[in-house]
């Protein structure tokens, strides 16, 4: 798809005619018939005319010399390159087994009625794995957790802290038995709301995910918890 070249004036005739008969009262006081009948008003409008087709030309200049002239002012133009996007495919229904995506899936952006939907295709396959939740810990020092895995099996509320009034550098660990790289996950959580401190819109809590040697920080979609105060 090219896009569009750029009008160098836009001006129309009118607007020509418009603009020299604003400058009468100024540079001409004492013309004061500007009806289309008078013979000034005639000469206004053929100039414009003239004018209007040197404008008409001008906009009519090729690519190339657009190019050029951006290249005088020290500009200079990208390669071409394909538009890279990133897309999250979000589940309808909870998936009850692996999903695969196919290199080459087409998604496109919202049509409109005179636009057209742009198409992308995804470049890497990818699966969708169900997330298998296995454990869930807390900790003080990363050091020594607290499994609270039965808790949520019997529908019993834990704190997510081992205290209610937490520290800097306590955790909540999400264990899965597979690897959720690439994926969006929700969770979703009946809280009590308690303590005092937390900042709903922006929480003391960092949510980050642990890649084999160090901690990386997650792509927040949203985070209503109020920072499991």
């Amino acid at each position: 798809m090219t896009l569009p070249a750029p009008r160098l004036d836009d001006r129309s005739f009118q607007d020509l005619v418009d603009e020299a008969k604003r400058r009468i009262p100024r540079l001409a006081p004492e013309w004061t018939d500007h009806n289309v009948s008078d013979p000034g008003v005639a000469l206004i409008e053929l100039f414009a005319f003239m004018t209007d087709q040197l404008l008409y030309r001008l906009n009519r200049v090729p690519e190339r010399h657009y190019v050029k002239f951006l290249e005088l002012i020290g500009l200079r133009l990208f390669p071409p390159a394909p538009a890279v996007a990133e897309v999250t495919f979000w589940l309808s229904a909870p998936a009850t087994g692996p999903l695969p995506i196919p290199t080459g899936t087409e998604v496109s952006t919202l049509r409109a009625d005179d636009v057209p939907g742009i198409v992308f295709r995804t470049d890497d396959p990818m699966t969708i794995e169900p997330p298998d939740l296995v454990a869930i810990l807390s900790s003080v020092d990363g050091k020594r957790f607290t499994n609270h895995m039965d808790d949520l099996r019997a529908h019993k509320p834990f704190l997510a802290f081992t205290d209610p009034n937490p520290a800097e550098g306590e955790h909540l660990l999400f264990g899965f038995s597979n690897s959720q790289a690439r994926h969006a996950i929700s969770l979703v959580m009946e809280l009590d709301v308690g303590g005092i401190g937390g900042d709903p819109d922006h929480p003391p809590l960092a949510w980050e995910t642990w890649v084999g040697d160090r901690w990386v920080q997650l792509e927040l979609e949203r985070d209503d918890t109020q920072a499991l105060n």
